[in-house]
């Protein structure tokens, strides 16, 4: 039995080794990027070794998340690796490759019964079907920042995402926009899905930002994913602009979803809290403001709109105060038990905000955010809450909210 024992850690080791052999993409905290592989790791240093062939030695604390946790995956580091360093914004070090966005000869249309046509550019990662005359250089870079920082805090994420990319579509205007939805809806209900679309229906027109499912024939024909997203601004110059507010909630929703794929229907509630959360958190880090608003539907008919402060810029300082004088408290329960936007106030949009800015607001939180997320998209469910509060080092829930309460008022939340 020793002897088998032996013989198995040996086989375990020799396939960890081979894992960690493989090349594949890492990336600094300065935002550059290069397909190497490992050679050795010690001491909170690694050697990496490119197809050229060239040697590369690099510091663990320049590393993102995600290859510090193969690390520990594959290369016997101890899980504390995660914690060296400082949280950077990988997304504003995002550096663009060349060459970034290029036209496509083809175009683009939804389905064959439909006169709407498109031009299309692509990048690393997106396909951009594109009304006649839009420019989109800024939300171009926008989304392939997000998505790199994704990559960077999220171990498995570039592999889950695979080689489709994502489409987004863009419109200069709205009368397109709204031919688009029509029949958009029109296909669903031809489908069976009634539901789906008296859902779509009444809100589309009013919004800026939306989603459709795409085509089997161009989901194969263009090696894309099955969802849309859909950007139709009154002013395209709005798209011109790296970090746009509207444009970096919406992408940040998109790509959180795909990280963490979502909960099953006998779940616990709380993935909504946690989306939005996120998404409103990026939108003020990476825009210093939110100008994003929530479509609520009451299904009688009645439509309304959703926000936090009136202060776009100034969310965390009107909080800090409400929380100073006990008019608000965190709340764990109340902001996992948020399930659409018709649960949401002003001051329960902005402590989803606070609640993710808090997650990941040290190296250590933010490592065990990631670990949040990598048990969500595993496990397809938002965990119990005192498990919840104990991923992130505390005993209780009051503890885990004291420290909340805390990162608000403190000069750190901003």
């Amino acid at each position: 039995m020793k002897h088998l024992y032996k013989i198995a850690i040996v086989l375990l080791v020799t396939v960890s080794l081979a894992q960690a052999a493989d090349f594949r993409i890492w990336t600094s905290s300065k935002g550059t990027s290069v397909e190497a592989q490992l050679l050795a790791y010690k001491d909170n240093t690694v050697k990496l070794a490119t197809k050229a062939p060239k040697e590369l030695t690099l510091q663990v604390k320049d590393l993102s998340l995600a290859d510090r946790q193969y690390l520990i995956d594959y290369a016997g580091a101890k899980p504390e690796v995660v914690l060296v360093g400082e949280p950077s914004v990988p997304e504003l070090n995002f550096k663009k490759p060349k060459p970034f966005l290029e036209k496509l000869e083809r175009v683009f249309s939804p389905g064959e019964d439909s006169e709407l046509t498109f031009e299309l550019y692509e990048t690393e990662h997106f396909l951009f079907a594109v009304e006649k005359g839009v420019r989109i250089t800024g939300i171009a870079e926008t989304a392939e920042a997000c998505w790199h920082g994704m990559a960077f805090q999220h171990f498995e994420f570039r592999e889950n995402w695979g080689t489709t990319k994502k489409l987004i579509i863009l419109f200069g205007e709205r009368e397109t926009y709204t031919a688009l939805g029509q029949w958009y809806i029109s296909q669903l209900r031809k489908a069976g899905r009634a539901e789906v679309a008296d859902r779509i229906g009444p809100t589309w027109d009013k919004s800026v930002s939306n989603k459709m499912g795409v085509s089997a024939e161009n989901v194969k024909e263009f090696k894309i994913k099955t969802s849309a997203q859909i950007f139709a601004f009154h002013d395209t110059k709005k798209l011109r602009k790296k970090f746009n507010p509207t444009t970096t909630h919406s992408i940040s929703v998109s790509l959180f979803n795909h990280q963490a794929v979502g909960v099953s229907s006998v779940s616990d509630t709380g993935y909504f809290g946690l989306m939005r959360g996120h998404s409103y958190y990026k939108e003020i880090q990476l825009c210093k403001k939110t100008d994003t608003n929530l479509i609520a539907d009451d299904y009688e008919g009645g439509l309304s709109t959703k926000s936090g402060f009136a202060d776009g810029s100034g969310w965390a300082k009107e909080l800090k105060k409400l929380v100073k004088k006990g008019k608000v408290e965190p709340s764990l329960v109340s902001i996992l038990s948020i399930e659409d936007p018709r649960d949401l106030t002003p001051e329960k949009t902005v402590l989803m905000y606070s609640l993710s800015y808090y997650m990941q607001s040290t190296q250590a939180n933010l490592a065990s955010y990631a670990k949040l997320i990598r048990l969500i998209s595993t496990s397809n469910q938002i965990p119990e809450k005192t498990e919840f509060v104990k991923i992130f080092g505390f005993d209780t829930i009051e503890d885990f909210e004291k420290g909340w309460r805390e990162f608000i008022i403190s000069k750190d939340f901003k």
